[in-house]
Parts: structure tokens; sequence; C-alpha cells
């Protein structure tokens, strides 16, 4: 195994057996003539990828999908039945809620126990233990039974541990969903600050967004296969169009898969290309559109009785636009067309990052009002939001959706639907960041 690979997975394979009785485990145990009286179940078949030094993977699937089961193979909680598992380094795991502590010791004894499990002295524990109870934001209770501790409670310990002991490779498997949000952020920061360190992360999450603001890198199981692998964004966005289909069809999926990198790839070399020639904007000019600044990226989900296209951007002359200007207002405008009558209908959109972070967006009518509006079949809808461009220097992107309120049914979504990209001003900007917040601001003597 080369020296920066900490985990290398080769035709990992786990089965289980199912017994429809238990007494057929015992008949097949006793059967001189060895007859079977189990199935065997796949949990995991043929898995292969490695993961280098410093990297964070993001492993996403249904329920059922064989995460877990992978995750406990790695640890050496489950042994493979087949294929080969080499890790190199100290593996600290969240698997479980409460996994390898004493419920009837308090909090404070499960740490020195924990810790001494993974090979840590009394003395170094000592050195531990302040950050360890920092981090927990448990206070007293930290001298109480764990059993009388909340999941959350339980996470924030358990999180705690998993960090404070300096791992080369940290996974955890969705362990921080109970958290509180204020505990998630921190568990996340923490994550990202002992990645920049060097540590290499194995992330099992259901949030797509988690797993492309903190990933480097996403694997997709279903059915205990892998089907694939590659850059977060393209990776979750081919999950979230095809998760809840009956039957996923791998090859299908993989050529998807190399489409989107191939033309990702061609606006990476467009980029470059234009970073290289010092191609600059004149800031000053008024919006415009420009016809190579095209998404690549757009992933239009199944329709299921509408249509959503025509995409677009147009300023208050009612230009179409792909170049905007901070601080003036814009529409973005698409059309819909039903296949069939819908009484209750509800549209939205939102603006992305060009990682996948959701910045914000709109329903209409209005999120909190029980009845959609009225569509007739075969007539084009065309829907227009206003919004005021407040985003800081960079390239966005735009998602659209229509949505059956009334059988709960989504009709249409599409990723990643139109591109733009916004150019700061030549006059005085206090901003940084992707949001333009700030208006003046004054420093002044007393």
């Amino acid at each position: 195994m080369h020296k920066e690979t900490v985990i290398r997975i080769k035709n990992l394979t786990k089965i289980y057996k199912l017994y429809e009785k238990p007494i057929d485990r015992l008949k097949e145990a006793l059967s001189p003539f060895r007859e079977l009286y189990h199935n065997d179940f796949y949990a995991l078949k043929d898995i292969n990828f490695e993961i280098k030094k410093g990297e964070t993977v993001g492993i996403i699937g249904r329920n059922g999908s064989g995460k877990s089961t992978l995750l406990k193979i790695i640890t050496g909680i489950l042994m493979p039945s087949k294929g080969e598992v080499n890790v190199h380094g100290k593996i600290s795991a969240i698997l479980e809620l409460g996994a390898g502590l004493n419920p009837e010791m308090s909090g404070l004894e499960n740490i020195y126990l924990s810790n001494a499990i993974n090979g840590m002295s009394r003395q170094d524990t000592d050195k531990k233990i302040g950050d360890i109870l920092e981090f927990a934001e448990l206070g007293t209770f930290i001298h109480q039974p764990l059993k009388t501790y909340s999941s959350g409670m339980q996470a924030r310990l358990g999180f705690s541990l998993a960090i404070n002991v300096n791992p080369d490779i940290l996974i955890v498997d969705e362990a921080l969903a109970v958290g509180d949000v204020a505990f998630q952020r921190k568990c996340f920061a923490k994550m990202e600050a002992i990645r920049k360190n060097g540590t290499t992360i194995l992330f099992v999450s259901h949030s797509e967004g988690q797993v492309v603001d903190l990933c480097s890198r996403a694997i997709w199981l279903s059915n205990g296969k892998k089907i694939i692998e590659g850059k977060p964004k393209l990776v979750t966005g081919l999950y979230a169009k095809n998760a809840n289909k009956k039957t996923i069809e791998k090859k299908v999926i993989e050529k998807e898969l190399q489409k989107l990198e191939r033309n990702a790839n061609k606006k990476d070399k467009l980029k470059e290309k234009q970073v290289h020639e010092k191609v600059k904007i004149d800031v000053a000019i008024e919006e415009f559109y420009d016809e190579s600044f095209q998404t690549k990226s757009m992933i239009s989900y199944e329709e299921k009785g509408a249509k959503i296209y025509d995409f677009c951007i147009k300023n208050s002359e009612g230009n179409k636009v792909n170049t905007l200007k901070s601080g003036k207002i814009y529409f973005y405008c698409y059309k819909v067309i039903y296949t069939q009558d819908f009484k209750h209908v509800r549209l939205g959109m939102l603006i992305k990052t060009a990682n996948g972070t959701v910045l914000g967006g709109g329903q209409y009518p209005y999120k909190n009002t029980k009845n959609g509006v009225k569509v007739v079949a075969n007539r084009i809808y065309s829907m227009c939001w206003s919004f005021k461009c407040i985003l800081g220097e960079g390239v966005y992107f735009l998602n659209s959706v229509t949505f059956d309120i009334e059988h709960q049914t989504r009709l249409h979504r599409v990723l990643d639907a139109y591109m733009f990209k916004v150019v700061n001003s030549k006059e005085k900007n206090l901003n940084v960041g992707l949001v333009n917040f700030i208006s003046t601001a004054s420093l002044d003597e007393f």
C-alpha cells in the first residue's frame, strides 16, 4: 500500500446467512450431507476504493445500503467474508451512540475507560481531560451515570472523546444528527480544523449539503454495491436524482457522471485560460450575457407531470444576462408545462454556490400557505422571481422545482439550471465573503 494511502478496500464482501426459522441453523450444522437451510444476504459486495492521507470522504446511500457495515469492518468491529481491508494509522470512530461506554459509569469514568481501551495512559488522559470536558459542555452531568444522559448528551461525549485523542483517521457515522444545531456546527468546525492538520475523515451522512461542504470526495453505496465515486457535488446530485428509484442502474449512472465530469473539466480549463490570458471584465459597464458562460452540471430529475425549461435571468430592462452587478434587481424566470390538471402546485427556486452550499431561495405561493395555485394541462406558465443581488464576486447556480401539494409529489426538479457570475463594482466596497451585508462603517475616537 502506498505510504500516502491510509485506507485501501479491495474486493470487500460481507455475507450474512439468513435462516427462515431458528431451527434451520441447527439443521444445517448437523446435516450429514451438508444441506443448506439459509439464504445469503450480501450486505457488501465487491467494494473497491482507496483513501489518501488528509482526504475527507463522504459515504452516502439509503438506509440498508451497507454504509454502517462498511465502517464497522474498517474499524475492526466486523470481519469481512471476502476481500482485503488495509488501514494505516490510528482510528477514532463514532459509530453508535454509547458504543463502547458503560451506562452504569459516570461520564468522567467513561472518558478514562474509553481512552484506556484506545491505548492511552491515565497520565495522557489527564493532559487531555480539560479539552474533552470543555468540548462536551456537559457541566456537572459529567459526574452522573451515562444511562441518565439524553441522546444529544451522549453525542457530545462521544464526539469529544473521538476528536481529542489526535486520531490519524476519524470515522463518523451519522451520530451528529441528534445534537442541537449549535453543537453540530461546533463539531463540523472542529472536523474542518483537524482536517487541515492532516487527519483523514470518513463521514457518513444523509445530508447532501454537509457532504458537499465538508468532503473532497463522495462514494455512493446502494444495496451493498458501490455505484459511483467522485466530486461531492456531482455524486450527491445524481444520488438525489436516482435514490428513490426501485432499480439503480449502475452503468447508466456511471455514464452520466462521466459526462458531468467532462463538462466540469471543460469549465475548469476555460477558467484557467481566462486567468492565464489575464482576461478582465470592465466592471464599470452594465451587466451582460456571455454566450460561452453556460452551466455544464445541469441535472434534470424525472418528470412526473410537469416539465421546467427555458431558464434565464433578466435585468430591469428585460435583457437576458448572466453577468450581474451587486446591488441591482434581477428577475429569474423559467417556463413550466404540466401534463395534467393540478389543483394545488407550488414552485420554487434556490441560489447555490459553486460547491453546492445553499444561500437562499423562495417558494410560491408562500411557504406557510396550505393551498397552491391551480394549473391546467398543456398550458405554458411563466414563473419569474424578483431578487436583489447582494452576492459577493463569484459564480453561482440556480435550482428550480415544482411540487404537487395535494399528493406530496415533486413534479419536476432541475439542479444547476442556470449559471451566473457576480462582478465587483469599482465603487468602494466594505464587504468580504459570499454576501454583501454591509452598507456603511465608521470609526470614531473617544
